[in-house]
């Protein structure tokens, strides 16, 4: 079954750790790809197990910007795993490589690149901060249509989905992630959620959009809003 997975997020079903940060597994047929890693090796870890998730199986892992709440897992992955492929924005890699063992292979991204045939990155985005300075998010082609997950949105959300769209030439099916609204006014957050209408079918906020935030977004979006913390399986295939 191919599926999202959120390991890691500010909220958590039960029998899962929540803390700030976020990170969520691709699991499609032919691979896995681990998006960010959360702020803390133990909790991204715990999660992981509960999930019943093998850090040893992950070829990939995609991280959307350094900031610690999304790179601060990645040595619970390295204790078990020494053969993935790190996708990450071109000025961070040269920053993480240093830090990686020579068989971690560290992808500087740039410009949008396919990571596989299934997973495209929507290359870095500026983000109006010194850090971190760009951001990049991936787009996942699903059965059930396109996939935008973003990390933390500082290149602001609308944005974000508005490029997917304009490199994938469709709407897209589904967009989560965190969405950076949580310091936002009511009808701040209302804009957005009315934009976003535009661009994707479904949506599933989680982390730094801020509990009023996802709040919003369900009573906005009704029977679209699709529920996304730490232990919910997000299905990417009809039943």
């Amino acid at each position: 079954m191919e599926q999202l997975v959120i390991l890691y997020d500010n909220r958590a079903v039960e029998g899962f750790k929540a803390d700030w940060g976020f990170s969520l597994l691709v699991e499609l047929e032919e691979e896995s790809i681990l998006f960010d890693t959360g702020a803390k090796p133990e909790v991204l870890k715990h999660n992981m197990e509960a999930a019943g998730v093998d850090p040893a199986e992950i070829g990939r892992v995609f991280i959307s910007h350094n900031h610690w709440d999304h790179t601060g897992g990645l040595p619970s992955i390295i204790e078990v795993n020494r053969e993935f492929e790190l996708y990450i924005p071109e000025t961070d890699c040269y920053k993480i490589e240093e830090e990686l063992p020579e068989s971690v292979i560290c992808v500087p991204v740039v410009a949008p690149t396919y990571i596989t045939e299934r997973a495209l990155s929507t290359g870095v985005m500026p983000t109006g901060m010194e850090e971190p300075a760009e951001e990049q998010s991936l787009i996942v082609f699903s059965q059930m249509g396109a996939v935008l997950i973003t990390g933390c949105s500082h290149p602001d959300i609308v944005d974000i989905a508005k490029k997917a769209v304009s490199l994938i030439g469709e709407e897209l099916f589904l967009t989560v992630g965190g969405f950076h609204l949580y310091n936002f006014s009511d009808e701040e957050i209302k804009e957005v959620s009315e934009e976003l209408k535009k661009f994707t079918r479904f949506i599933a906020p989680c982390h730094c959009t801020g509990e009023r935030g996802i709040e919003i977004f369900k009573e906005n979006w009704g029977d679209r809003f699709v529920e996304a913390m730490a232990g919910v399986e997000i299905p990417l295939t009809e039943e």
